[in-house]
């Protein structure tokens, strides 16, 4: 997953995903947040770099939802796959370490 993830929600149709935005550049793959134009959904793929010596494992660039490989694009992290207006991140990084509260 990425490093970085946050909720998203849209204002108009109320769609809402837990997201990182862009794309993590790795040593052999990176991790880009894409959206299945098919299934209208958002999640997080694991995409080969140019060169790259590793093989990816099989399924890891295939939509969770409707298994479909060849409708995923690099999501903008401002559209709403649902109704094409803008999302917005609420909140802060939902990967954040929380400190132990007492009371």
């Amino acid at each position: 997953m990425m490093e970085a993830e946050y909720r998203f929600v849209c204002g108009s149709c109320e769609y809402e995903c837990i997201s990182g935005i862009g794309v993590e550049k790795g040593p052999h793959f990176s991790k880009a947040a894409m959206v299945c134009n098919r299934c209208e959904e958002i999640d997080t793929f694991a995409v080969p770099n140019p060169g790259a010596m590793v093989d990816l494992p099989t399924g890891s660039t295939v939509c969770k939802t409707c298994g479909s490989s060849d409708q995923l694009v690099v999501w903008d992290g401002l559209t709403c796959p649902h109704c094409k207006k803008r999302m917005k991140a609420v909140g802060t990084n939902t990967k954040t370490a929380r400190p132990f509260k007492y009371w």
